[in-house]
């Protein structure tokens, strides 16, 4: 029953990809500060596809891959997720300081900057970090345009001035919470352990690779689009004509913010014989969480494989250090079968650590299956392009 512990895990993180993973608030213009509530929203005229009557209150949201998301929440209890590229952004905050400029000659008052605000949620226990450094946690029990009121077992009843306010945290549970700072960037998911993504790296990324102290690579990302790497192996005591060396070119397109399409190839040469893979690819979800399925030829001494080998693969960030990987390829000829790698990846700024161990499962002559852990552990740095 072992080897079933792959196929879970992969089922496992391709159902939690496409779960939204807290972001970093972002705040559109110091007017309307974290959270945009309808008063906001009439008086700058934003987000017209949602009307006065169902909306309540939204906040942008910036994923570890630089994704921009609004959160809009409406008066029925539902949220509603929209995408936003970083022009729409932009746009949305030039828009809010045009209306306050025109607000300002009809000599209309508006609001003065906002600090990072609560949500416009009575009942819900924050912890308040105030400008002088204090903190305290209490239950809001009010909310005015300028000042919050906080009900508190040790000082009672306490009203803050927005102004004061450095950072406030919902401590209510089920709320959705900024991602914490040190929730770095580890690199936009261009692979899981070894199986490529249908996400490339970024222009001006790259990376150096060392799998089982024998293997070592170099990829390069030439534009956001496509990709250039290369593996050899540097095996003790094998003459250099006999050491293996692979390119692996790759090409992908973003079709959304969570779906991207790609496909490369594999090529191998080896003690003078070579053999590949052509593949395609899909991947769904973010950098740090995502799903992969695919379709790869084998080739080699000039023949094609009639057969594909099918790609399924996933990883999902569990914490700001920890991700679970899994890849698998099912071959689909008359040695049918399934193999793959499972395991962690430790992430660290510029570098990470990847742990797995390895599984066969053979139909050819009965079921049969073989295990190993661990099989595959590979460091890698990442350079160029900066982390956040």
């Amino acid at each position: 029953m072992r080897f079933f512990i792959p196929l879970l895990l992969a089922l496992a993180v391709a159902f939690g990809a496409q779960a939204q993973q807290p972001g970093r608030i972002l705040i559109v213009s110091p007017h309307v500060g974290e959270v945009i509530d309808a008063q906001e929203k009439a008086t700058y005229g934003l987000f017209p596809y949602y009307s006065a009557n169902d909306f309540q209150q939204a906040r942008f949201e910036q994923a570890p891959d630089s994704a921009i998301t609004l959160y809009a929440q409406l008066r029925d209890g539902r949220t509603v997720l929209r995408p936003f590229t970083r022009a729409q952004f932009e746009q949305t905050s030039q828009a809010i300081e045009q209306r306050v400029q025109e607000l300002k000659q009809a000599g209309v008052a508006v609001n003065q900057p906002a600090t990072p605000a609560a949500a416009d949620s009575i009942g819900h226990r924050y912890r308040v970090d105030l400008r002088t450094g204090t903190a305290f946690v209490g239950e809001l029990v009010a909310l005015r345009p300028a000042q919050l009121e906080f009900r508190t077992s040790d000082l009672g009843i306490v009203q803050v001035e927005r102004a004061n306010i450095k950072r406030l945290e919902d401590l209510t549970p089920g709320a959705i919470r900024p991602l914490a700072e040190d929730w770095f960037d580890i690199g936009n998911g261009n692979r899981l352990f070894f199986q490529p993504t249908a996400r490339n790296l970024r222009k001006g990324e790259g990376s150096l690779q060392s799998i089982n102290l024998l293997l070592l690579g170099a990829n390069y990302g030439v534009t956001d689009n496509f990709s250039i790497g290369i593996l050899t192996s540097v095996v003790p005591f094998v003459p250099l004509n006999d050491q293996l060396l692979a390119f692996t070119p790759k090409l992908s397109a973003k079709v959304s913010e969570t779906t991207h399409v790609g496909g490369g190839i594999l090529y191998i040469r080896v003690a003078g014989e070579s053999a590949g893979i052509f593949y395609g690819n899909a991947t769904f979800g973010s950098a740090d969480n995502n799903f992969t399925a695919g379709l790869g030829y084998a080739f080699a001494s000039g023949e094609v494989a009639r057969t594909p080998v099918v790609q399924l693969g996933g990883q999902r960030r569990i914490s700001r250090r920890v991700s679970l990987l899994t890849e698998n390829y099912l071959i689909t000829d008359s040695e049918a079968g399934i193999a793959g790698l499972y395991g962690i990846k430790l992430n660290w700024r510029r570098t990470s650590l990847g742990l797995a161990g390895g599984y066969v499962l053979s139909y050819s002559d009965g079921l049969s299956s073989t295990y190993a852990v661990p099989i595959f552990y590979d460091f890698t740095f990442r350079f160029g392009k900066p982390g956040k």
